[in-house]
């Protein structure tokens, strides 16, 4: 109960850092800040430097490191890539880079099968889990995907897929790959299922009987998780909480502690890595267009000198 206690007042401590921060990318002074919150300046200051570093660490934001958000100035100057990126990434899910926890591929099927047995759907649901450490995507680009993505009109799955402008958080195409057995065998159960449930039914029988621009993932009510625009015009942006409560939800009958969909892409990082990948590649199928950005993000582990000599001939 005091862990949990714990864990919230540390949820509820960071969501007001963050409002810290976007109050004071506003406009608003870390004097004018506090006196609003009944703090100090210099917990303002603090937290608000805090929250902005983490962003730099583990999200990434064009333009600024994490030594230039300790300046005011460039913070503004920055203020969209920011909102941007807390969009794309829930503050909430925000973990030191030092306690991202990489998991092992025995612990993630093993994290599956908790997930399938205490989950009350649990082919869709294992679907959300295999779908997020195969692609390491971010969770709103999951709940954008259609139908069509998956299957193409003759009911196959589309191995060599792709990420659609529309659908991604950068508004970029880049690949989308199928090749996961387990992620097939819960996707042939989950949509075997739908489709006897009648949801996002299509009219001519292509695509295995459903709606090819129906949302991949539906409840049973037939509805995708809802997606909320806000802000306005060439600042509008999009956030879909329920799927964030979905996988927060995911990860805790997985018996993962301090999981979040970023600590998935650092796993999806080092197991690309393992595999002989190099950052170019890794950035093309996480999104991240350059490879000084992938290497700050998710850096190649690399072996000690003492490692590297031992039984050299």
């Amino acid at each position: 109960m005091n862990g949990e206690q714990s864990e919230t007042s540390q949820d509820a401590s960071l969501a007001q850092s963050v409002t810290m921060l976007k109050a004071v990318l506003e406009g608003g002074t870390y004097q004018a800040v506090a006196a609003e919150r009944g703090v100090s300046r210099t917990a303002v200051e603090r937290r608000v430097k805090s929250v902005a570093a983490k962003l730099c660490a583990i999200v990434g934001i064009p333009g600024l490191n994490e030594d230039g958000a300790t300046a005011v100035r460039r913070l503004r100057q920055h203020r969209h890539a920011i909102l941007s990126a807390l969009d794309a990434y829930d503050p909430l899910d925000c973990i030191e880079p030092e306690k991202v926890r990489v998991l092992t591929g025995e612990e993630i099927l093993q994290g599956a099968q908790r997930v399938l047995r205490r989950s009350r759907q649990p082919w869709h649901d294992g679907s959300l889990y295999y779908l997020l450490f195969t692609t390491g995507a971010w969770p709103l680009e999951i709940a954008r995907l259609e139908v069509r993505d998956y299957l193409n009109a003759a009911g196959e799955v589309r191995r060599v897929s792709e990420w659609r402008a529309d659908v991604t958080i950068k508004s970029r195409a880049r690949p989308l790959y199928f090749a996961s057995r387990r992620l097939d065998e819960c996707f042939q159960c989950y949509l075997a299922e739908r489709l006897a449930q009648g949801l996002g039914l299509g009219r001519d029988g292509a695509f295995r009987g459903l709606d090819p621009h129906s949302r991949l993932f539906l409840s049973t009510s037939g509805r995708g998780f809802e997606i909320t625009p806000y802000g306005e015009g060439g600042r509008q942006r999009f956030r879909c909480r329920p799927i964030l409560e979905t996988y927060r939800r995911l990860f805790r009958y997985a018996g993962f502690k301090q999981m979040s969909a970023m600590a998935v892409r650092h796993t999806v990082a080092a197991r690309l890595y393992a595999r002989g990948a190099d950052e170019g590649q890794v950035g093309l199928l996480l999104g991240i267009g350059e490879r000084s950005a992938v290497r700050e993000m998710f850096p190649r582990p690399q072996p000690g000198l003492d490692e590297l000599v031992v039984d050299l001939i």
